[in-house]
């Protein structure tokens, strides 16, 4: 939280990019969402996610990719739902195994995984060879449209540095997808992560009573009772879902091809 990062934004698309190389090696060592579990949160989260997957035709006789899974818990999500779902993330060695690379899939999910990426036009081009022509690819990620670099201690947690390598603007990633024949279905500019109660506005507002990190929201006990006897945390509280920025975007893209395969319901 000490270290200082440079960005740039691009003039043209409006995507913006870390401004030199770092080895992730020792950031990731300590990775506070390495601590995330399945709890009730996270399943209210999903189950927001999931009906926006099957707003586009999502059925449980699909197969899902959730590519760059991480620990994996969005697949067990889905399995419990009985979705033929299964993961792939090099970086997790229980969802390691390379043969998920070679089959295709009706639905793939890359959530928070391209602005990790230090090519992120390459995992669009890995998504699209994973899909069935006429499939769907839901992508995850921050909107550099939504951030506003001069105000960048606001959007600290969308920046995420030195963790995001390059964030895509909205039609940065609609030109991406384009370019590879996809058309943009659907998208939104708020997170499924933005519930009512424990919304991003609220987090956000809680991580700052503390020292600013996400490492709170993890470690730390609900805090003082004047914490919670305070107006301000009552006010995001009641209001954190409807004042939630445009700095996250998913996007949900439909593969070219005639085969309709999701989007056929």
């Amino acid at each position: 939280m000490h270290e200082q990062f440079p960005l740039w934004r691009c003039a043209s698309c409006g995507s913006i990019h870390a401004g030199r190389e770092v080895d992730l090696t020792e950031y990731y060592r300590y990775y506070p969402y390495f601590q995330q579990e399945l709890d009730a949160v996270l399943r209210w989260a999903y189950r927001r996610l999931t009906r926006r997957l099957r707003r586009v035709g999502l059925d449980r006789h699909h197969r899902v990719l959730d590519y760059g899974c991480g620990s994996g818990l969005l697949v067990t999500y889905l399995r419990e739902k009985g979705y033929n779902a299964v993961g792939y993330d090099p970086y997790n060695e229980n969802h390691g195994d390379e043969t998920a690379l070679e089959q295709k899939y009706d639905l793939l999910i890359a959530q928070d995984v391209v602005e990790h990426s230090e090519d992120p036009l390459g995992v669009l081009q890995t998504l699209n060879s994973l899909c069935v022509p006429g499939g769907f690819i839901a992508i995850g990620t921050p909107n550099a449209a939504g951030i506003d670099l001069r105000r960048a201690e606001k959007y600290v947690h969308p920046l995420h540095q030195p963790y995001h390598r390059h964030i895509f603007s909205l039609p940065a990633l609609r030109q991406a997808g384009e370019n590879l024949g996809w058309r943009l279905e659907k998208y939104y500019l708020a997170p499924y992560t933005n519930m009512p109660i424990l919304s991003l506005p609220f987090l956000h507002y809680y991580m700052r009573r503390f020292d600013g990190t996400m490492d709170v929201l993890f470690d730390r006990p609900l805090g003082s009772w004047r914490l919670w006897l305070s107006p301000e945390t009552l006010f995001w509280l009641v209001l954190g879902y409807f004042l939630c920025d445009q700095a996250d975007v998913v996007a949900i893209f439909q593969t070219k091809g005639s085969q309709n395969v999701v989007g056929s319901q």
